[in-house]
């Protein structure tokens, strides 16, 4: 995780980026979501830290202005084969959203889904 060390975050007050509540129609998630996001908006790795929070299953706090009901969305659209705008900038298999290295094609199916496809 190097790329804390360039995050715009780092100076902040981490009370910032967990809200007392996980409720995200609360005022206060609101509130803090609004506080962080021009924080996460003029960082240089917040991509790097929105895949981070999307990898390791982060279920609480405002990762990348992300709340978690915004990153279960992210991993369901994931898995249904819809990679995320800003998360998955390199392709990745339409069928389990394994994503490739380059210079795979995107739509492309995996080894592992273009074997169970032939058998």
């Amino acid at each position: 995780m190097t790329w804390q060390c360039d995050a715009a975050c780092r100076d902040a007050d981490p009370e910032l980026f967990f809200p007392p509540t996980d409720d995200d129609t609360s005022l206060t998630v609101a509130r803090h979501k609004m506080a962080v996001a021009p924080i996460c908006g003029r960082c240089p790795v917040a991509t790097d830290c929105l895949r981070w929070a999307l990898d390791s299953g982060q279920d609480h706090g405002l990762w990348a202005a992300t709340t978690p009901t915004d990153r279960r969305a992210i991993r369901r659209a994931r898995t249904a084969g819809v990679p995320d705008p800003v998360a998955d900038d390199e392709p990745m298999c339409p069928a389990c959203a394994l994503l490739f290295p380059m210079p795979a094609v995107d739509g492309q199916l995996c080894s592992r889904c273009l074997e169970r496809r032939a058998a």
